[in-house]
């Protein structure tokens, strides 16, 4: 058994399309490349769903979202959705790892059964906020000092004296990056740690603007205002202005404050590896970056967040950095989160018995450079019934029912109930063939129902077997 450190930092919306490693020609994460050529750089990497709840809960467990029962988000999560969770005896890679003696700590909000098995587990500034926070006037103004910050040493001061008295932000980088330096300086046994970074989320409204600027040229050829009457549904419309576009004018800023977002979260991870290199805990680390899901942003003319399985919302980032693992290595091969738990045990050699996994160690991809599957499968999380199956050049997106294929807000990230896609021609999968490829399309429905079928048929077992670690 090893007992390298674990450090898992998941970068909320992060698609892999607007980071250099994977080929965009905006450096937004420099030292993220350059974080990269210490490891693996997977090129095909995916997640299971597309919001935040069921893809956490993949990543720390191993399983597909229809195995462990999490196939919802926030204010659409049952109590029959955490009852399946665990009737299924779902773990975490938290609880395998405090059992052998790590220190699990968390910098997360997401709570409820996400807190399993850790010893510390709260939002960033119950870490470092000793104080009573001022009131929201005082908030307001440390909020525009530091968005209005001119370079990095004067944003930097500002969040010093903001902290000193109070004030803290728990969706920025700074805060979340300080919050893991104070738990991991209290303990000497090795640890795990889980960064939730929300920086990449909209809204983007706690950028300092000298970082906007950097990617935001001022363009303007349409406004957020115009572009929401293209959006039929008043609920998704009025959300789209009063959260997730909050105080953006121009549709033009959308990507470009999304950029930003990307570089300000990439400053802090940059300042978290020095730490460890400080610490002299870098060379026995375990880093891992990914998203638990991409982003829209805006598609086909509107925002549409990252709802739905199209290519911008299910692909996202992965690098591995750590002992013994290759540097400088591409991975092309399909690898998804559920790939990260038997991967880290492996890594660790930490075996486990009579745990069911669906994902796969990836060190015989990274050490053999062979395929450990042929296929990536997501669940949508935002329809009823709505599957993506991709295998060799084709993607499908599959709903039983037209009914079954639409979202709570009227079908924003509804295309039609059956989708096809040729990647290889089109890798933003905007040209269904579906109706010109019948017999392809054929194959692949049946093809993902019978992965449908046998995931529910391992859901049921672990219910029935009630099997103990």
């Amino acid at each position: 058994m090893r007992k390298y450190n674990v450090a898992l930092i998941i970068l909320d919306a992060l698609r892999s399309q607007n980071l250099p490693m994977y080929g965009y020609s905006i450096n937004t994460a420099p030292f993220l490349e350059k974080l990269s050529k210490d490891g693996v750089v997977f090129e095909n990497a995916y997640s299971t769903t597309d919001q935040t709840d069921p893809s956490f809960t993949t990543i720390m467990s191993g399983r597909y979202p229809l195995v462990h029962g999490i196939t919802r988000h926030g204010p659409d999560v049952t109590s029959k959705h955490i009852s399946l969770f665990y009737k299924t005896n779902t773990k975490l890679i938290t609880e395998f790892l405090k059992k052998i003696g790590y220190k699990t700590i968390g910098i997360d909000w997401l709570g409820r059964w996400h807190k399993k098995g850790y010893d510390v587990y709260s939002p960033p500034c119950e870490v470092i906020n000793y104080k009573i926070p001022f009131g929201a006037r005082v908030n307001k103004v440390m909020k525009k000092l530091l968005t209005n910050t001119v370079d990095w040493f004067s944003y930097s001061l500002i969040a010093k004296l903001g902290k000193a008295i109070g004030y803290c932000q728990d969706e920025s980088a700074y805060f979340t990056i300080n919050a893991a330096k104070k738990l991991i300086s209290r303990t000497d046994k090795p640890f795990f740690l889980l960064m939730h970074l929300w920086d990449t989320h909209t809204p983007f409204d706690i950028l300092p603007e000298f970082l906007v600027r950097e990617f935001y040229n001022g363009e303007c050829s349409e406004t957020v205002e115009e572009m929401v009457k293209r959006i039929k549904n008043e609920k998704w419309r009025r959300k789209v202005l009063k959260y997730h576009l909050k105080g953006i004018k121009c549709v033009d800023e959308i990507e470009p404050r999304y950029n930003a977002s990307i570089k300000y979260a990439d400053h802090f991870i940059e300042e978290f590896i020095d730490f460890l290199k400080d610490v002299s805990k870098y060379n026995e680390s375990i880093i891992i970056v990914t998203g638990d899901h991409g982003e829209n942003l805006v598609r086909n003319n509107i925002f549409i967040g990252h709802g739905g399985l199209f290519q911008r919302v299910i692909k996202v980032p992965f690098i591995i950095v750590a002992p013994d693992i290759p540097s400088n290595k591409r991975i092309k091969y399909y690898v998804q989160h559920i790939d990260i738990l038997p991967t880290v045990l492996d890594i660790l050699h930490v075996k486990i018995k009579g745990y069911y996994l669906n994902g796969r160690s990836l060190l015989q991809t990274i050490y053999q450079d062979e395929p450990i599957r042929d296929y990536v499968f997501a669940v949508s999380s935002t329809a009823k019934r709505r599957y993506s199956l991709i295998k060799g050049n084709y993607k499908i997106v599959y709903s039983p029912t037209l009914s079954d294929a639409m979202d709570k807000y009227g079908g924003i990230w509804f295309q039609s109930q059956i989708e096809l896609y040729n990647l290889k021609k089109d890798s933003d999968d905007q040209l269904n063939i579906a109706e010109e490829n019948p017999d392809i399309t054929r194959e692949y429905i049946n093809e993902t129902k019978k992965i449908l079928k046998e995931h529910h048929r391992v859901r049921l077992r672990l219910i029935l077997q009630k099997i103990n670690i």
